[in-house]
């Protein structure tokens, strides 16, 4: 919960932030103000999902409620594959990124304007929109 909320907020090193990156970097320099409203927007969300975790995890428990049977390792599974997943992809973004970028230039291509902003992260990944 904890970790699925901060890649949500962005936090750097994590899945969420390299698409709030990628999104931010690009938009920028078209539309700079309303790119600076959504960068402050990231940071309330990230601020108000602390305050959520606060108030959800870490307040005083009802002896009503005290009381979680303990976890078995299949239920821990899936928590530790998304937990992974939300890791490796932050780090190492360029898979998804590559991934993606077949549908991204399927859609520039379909645009009426052809000036496309790039958001490569390797020199490696290479698209016939972008000119080196």
């Amino acid at each position: 919960l904890i970790l699925g909320g901060m890649a949500s907020a962005g936090i750097p090193g994590l899945v969420g932030f390299i698409a709030e990156f990628l999104v931010f970097q690009g938009t920028f320099t078209k539309f700079p103000i309303p790119t600076i409203f959504s960068i402050i927007g990231t940071g309330l969300t990230a601020v108000y999902f602390v305050i959520l975790l606060n108030r959800t995890c870490f307040g005083k428990l009802d002896n009503a409620t005290a009381y979680y049977p303990k976890v078995s390792g299949l239920e821990q599974l899936p928590a530790l594959i998304l937990t992974g997943l939300i890791i490796f992809l932050g780090v190492q973004p360029v898979w998804l990124v590559k991934w993606s970028e077949k549908a991204t230039v399927k859609i520039a291509e379909q645009t009426e304007s052809k000036i496309l902003v790039s958001q490569v992260l390797n020199e490696s990944l290479t698209s016939p929109l972008i000119k080196n």
